[in-house]
């Protein structure tokens, strides 16, 4: 579990002389890609989304149930030995999780929450992306467990770990074909995973009221299946309590 706490803390060219076409390919993939998914103004509609399913790790299998609301607030509550257990919640200002030795809620590292605080993006990272500083850059293309795609970095800029700057960013791999990215690679910048390259698949694309979402997720490390997810009902724009993702204080 211990490991699998880890993953979760961890659901981010320069062509000198060809920089203004890779300019406009980079637009053309994202345009595209969040029209695929819905559009922009469908997705700016989105306040609040609730997806339910089953998760398997290390050989365990649990119910998972996440919730996100904007701006940028989130929690993932797993079901394990019969209890509900909190295993990452962020209220936009505190990042806490549940201690699985003494099954009480504890606050994040300072670094820890500062790296939700730059790098939460609901409902999604490419959605107004230049207004937020953010720079894309179309980096080739790839193959993905042999599906073709275009490899398109995501910098988010950087923050301060532990006195050494680090750059935010992230690798999405676009199906040529439909657009919608079926792996993106993230590198942790704390914690004992730091510097450890982390893989995330989607697949089981479906529309949920006007919004294309996947419902099948993994995550893998060194080619290695650490986590698999996969989503039964997914709901958008639900009432969510107010203190939901709030710290619980003793």
């Amino acid at each position: 579990m211990k490991q699998f706490f880890t993953l979760t803390v961890i659901f981010l060219l320069n062509f000198s002389a060809v920089n203004y076409l890779v300019g406009q390919n980079v637009d053309e993939i994202i345009d595209t890609y969040l029209e695929t998914i819905g559009g922009v103004e469908k997705l700016q509609s989105i306040k609040s989304m609730k997806m339910k399913g089953k998760a398997n790790s290390f050989g365990m299998d649990f119910p998972l149930t996440v919730i996100s609301s904007a701006p940028n607030k989130m929690k993932m509550i797993i079901e394990f030995q019969g209890k509900e257990i909190t295993q990452m919640a962020f209220d936009g200002e505190t990042a806490w999780t549940t201690n699985f030795m003494t099954m009480e809620a504890e606050k994040m590292t300072s670094e820890q929450t500062n790296i939700f605080k730059e790098t939460s993006d609901f409902p999604d990272a490419f959605l107004n992306y230049k207004d937020k500083g953010y720079v894309a850059t179309l980096e080739g293309e790839e193959e993905i467990e042999g599906v073709p795609c275009f490899k398109v970095k995501l910098n988010k800029g950087t923050i301060t770990v532990a006195d050494k700057e680090e750059t935010m960013q992230s690798i999405y791999y676009f199906d040529k074909e439909t657009y919608v990215p079926i792996m993106t690679e993230e590198f942790a910048l704390v914690g004992e995973m730091k510097g450890k390259s982390t893989q995330s698949f989607f697949s089981d694309y479906d529309e949920v009221d006007g919004y294309v979402f996947p419902y099948t997720m993994s995550q893998k490390i060194d080619g290695q299946v650490m986590m698999e997810g996969t989503f039964e009902t997914v709901e958008i724009n639900v009432d969510v309590e107010e203190d939901a993702y709030a710290f619980p204080e003793k």
